[in-house]
């Protein structure tokens, strides 16, 4: 059973990494590879950004498991459906009508977006009671290719890519510098929770 401290770290994660991905959505600058699919297809078909990234990544938790021939991770549905919450909260709610055409302005959207996805990734994972379906796709596509790890993420991360060009996705500068320098946030988020936690903050 989920501890109430560890729920809410979760609930906080996603609030903090979902607030990041409309940020880089607003900023018109890019969006990382997986968002440029959601709002490609948002842009093409209607719905909300928030329905495709459910519709998308809850379809990936059974493809996963037909590529490995093993049982859905159903704990992978947490994140799923409390990302396509998040992302429609921020962007059908908060930033409804927000319209951001300055370059200063989109350049610091996008920079405390990267900031802030970062940071969420880091709180969210820290309980590791699942993956997610993104995550999943990665192992899956090394077991049954046969391939590393590294190779399996970079091959998911340029079909997502190419499938979020084709329909017409926030591709861009932006979406580069996110491969760049995600992994760099959630370093130095991971970093500065343990040194929170180090200082006694427990609920974290």
């Amino acid at each position: 059973m989920i501890r109430r401290i560890t729920f809410f770290q979760i609930i906080t994660g996603y609030l903090i990494l979902t607030l990041g991905i409309s940020l880089i959505i607003l900023s018109r600058l890019g969006a990382g590879a997986w968002d440029t699919v959601y709002v490609g297809l948002f842009n093409k078909f209607g719905l909300t950004i928030g329905t495709w990234s459910f519709l998308v990544t809850a379809s990936l938790v059974f493809f996963n498991a037909l590529l490995t021939w093993e049982k859905p991770q159903f704990k992978s549905f947490i994140g799923t459906i409390l990302a396509s919450l998040g992302i429609d909260f921020w962007m059908e709610l908060v930033f409804r009508n927000t319209v951001i055409t300055q370059v200063p302005l989109q350049i610091l959207a996008f920079t405390i977006g990267i900031i802030l996805l970062g940071l969420g990734v880091a709180i969210y994972i820290r309980p590791k009671l699942f993956s997610g379906p993104i995550d999943g796709l990665m192992l899956a596509t090394s077991k049954r290719l046969n391939i590393s790890i590294k190779n399996a993420r970079i091959l998911n991360e340029f079909l997502a890519l190419a499938i979020g060009f084709l329909l017409g996705g926030p591709v861009g500068l932006g979406t580069l510098l996110v491969a760049i320098f995600l992994g760099y946030t959630i370093q130095y988020g991971t970093l500065l929770l343990n040194r929170l936690k180090d200082k006694g903050l427990k609920i974290i």
